[in-house]
């Protein structure tokens, strides 16, 4: 039987993973919307059944397998919440929520509900990020000591959008930063320090950062930006050579390795093209075979990262509404 999903929200992440469930054998049964006409085009587009004009009335049949949560950033530990309560799975696109408590409260709750839950992120399960794991395994760059990555684009700085808007959780730091952090401590581990310098708007958003980080195995730097163009690449240096994933760095479809500076090898990767076919693959597979949380991309992953970016934006000044109110 098809596993059926619900989906909260309509923008851009929501279209492409319902695509992605489909594609995946999966079947989209709802979705929901904070605006009525947008849900209904939604569904009408998508060929959903239901749909709703408020978040949570999504979850009030007995007809869901799995939830993605892919509303604005402020809102994915409210829905996540409504949707452990129900008992329903749920994969909450990145950034996982706000800060660490919240993430926090949205893990204790699964793991006290021993429901499934994940973060979307994606760039874990793709081909290129997976065989530079292979790689780093076998040796092939010695011992990893150095990650520098960066992503960015300039965006219309507009304070009631969701990339720039306090009370939505905007900032290049939770949007963008969040996978060149991963990407850092999944190569060099836990970081032990960070120095960081951005570039706040009025609102106090971060629209641009800069990081330097010390890790258990070495150290990282790394940038985010909604300000300036950037490469969108990443590379991890050994005391033997490099690989750099080509852009765009969360989902690239080339490796290349370098000696001191020299290209050694040039790997196209095969199904990089899968894209969000493969969280979404991941969940089918938890549920499956009855798995509250994912191997691959851990809760525990998840709590770090938003651990590190909370010590940076409180760094930099960057807060949000509810941390100010709380005196954080």
């Amino acid at each position: 039987m098809a596993t059926r999903w619900g989906i909260m929200g309509t923008g851009r992440m929501a279209r492409a993973l319902c695509a992605a469930i489909r594609d995946e054998g999966g079947e989209v049964v709802a979705v929901s919307s904070s605006e009525r006409a947008r849900a209904e085009q939604f569904a009408a587009d998508h060929e959903v059944t239901r749909s709703h004009d408020r978040h949570h009335d999504l979850l009030e049949t007995q007809d869901l397998d799995a939830v993605y949560v892919a509303t604005t950033n402020d809102r994915h530990h409210g829905d996540a919440l409504a949707c452990l309560a129900a008992g329903v799975p749920v994969l909450v696109e990145k950034p996982f929520t706000l800060d660490l408590p919240q993430a926090r409260e949205v893990v204790e709750m699964a793991r006290t509900r021993d429901v499934f839950l994940m973060e979307a992120m994606w760039m874990r399960f793709q081909p290129a990020f997976l065989e530079m794991e292979r790689r780093i395994d076998r040796g092939e760059i010695g011992v990893p000591r150095l990650v520098t990555a960066d992503l960015g684009f300039a965006a219309s700085a507009d304070p009631s959008g969701r990339l720039f808007g306090a009370d939505l959780g905007g900032g290049s730091l939770l949007d963008l930063g969040v996978y060149p952090l991963t990407l850092a401590i999944s190569f060099l581990g836990e970081p032990t320090s960070v120095a960081a310098a951005a570039r706040l708007d009025s609102g106090g958003v971060d629209t641009q950062a800069s990081v330097a980080m010390h890790h258990t195995e070495g150290t990282s730097a790394w940038s985010s930006t909604l300000e300036a163009d950037s490469g969108w690449e990443a590379t991890v240096g050994g005391t033997e050579g490099s690989l750099r994933l080509e852009s765009p760095f969360h989902h690239s479809a080339r490796i290349t390795r370098r000696q001191r500076g020299r290209v050694v090898e040039e790997l196209e990767v095969p199904d990089a093209s899968l894209r969000y076919r493969l969280e979404v693959a991941e969940v089918h597979a938890c549920l499956e075979r009855g798995a509250t949380e994912s191997s691959r991309m851990p809760l525990e992953l998840t709590c770090t990262v938003m651990a590190w970016l909370d010590r940076i934006r409180h760094q930099v000044g960057a807060r949000y509404p509810h941390e100010r109110d709380a005196g954080a």
